[in-house]
């Protein structure tokens, strides 16, 4: 191991992560959250505009039913490529476009950073 590679060790083993403080009211925050979300989602003009929006993308949505688990699914079939430019999630990191299949790659940012893998 050369000294650089030592002095970089040593760096990485001496930072420390910032500690992510959690509210303790979280749970009711989360409640607010979605209830304003459902309020949102409610309005016409908004839900009016999603809508037309969505069925320019979505051809099909097929429920499915698991016994099992007792839950429904949701398949959401369309134009998943076009779903996703619309949005570009993470900038322009994440979409590669291939002949039968679409891979999804976190970008910077997505994740915290973690030291002593």
């Amino acid at each position: 191991m050369g000294l650089r590679s030592k002095a970089l060790k040593v760096e990485r083993e001496a930072l420390v992560p910032t500690p992510i403080d959690l509210p303790e009211d979280l749970p009711a925050l989360y409640r607010t959250y979605v209830a304003d979300l459902v309020t949102t989602l409610s309005d016409e003009d908004v839900s009016g505009r999603g809508s037309e929006e969505l069925h320019t993308l979505i051809d099909t949505v097929v429920v499915d039913w698991d016994a099992d688990k007792k839950v429904h699914l949701l398949e959401l079939r369309g134009k998943l490529l076009n779903m996703l430019n619309a949005v570009r999630p993470a900038g322009e990191a994440g979409l590669t476009e291939s002949e039968s299949s679409l891979k999804l790659v976190a970008g910077v940012g997505f994740e915290p950073t973690t030291f002593r893998l």
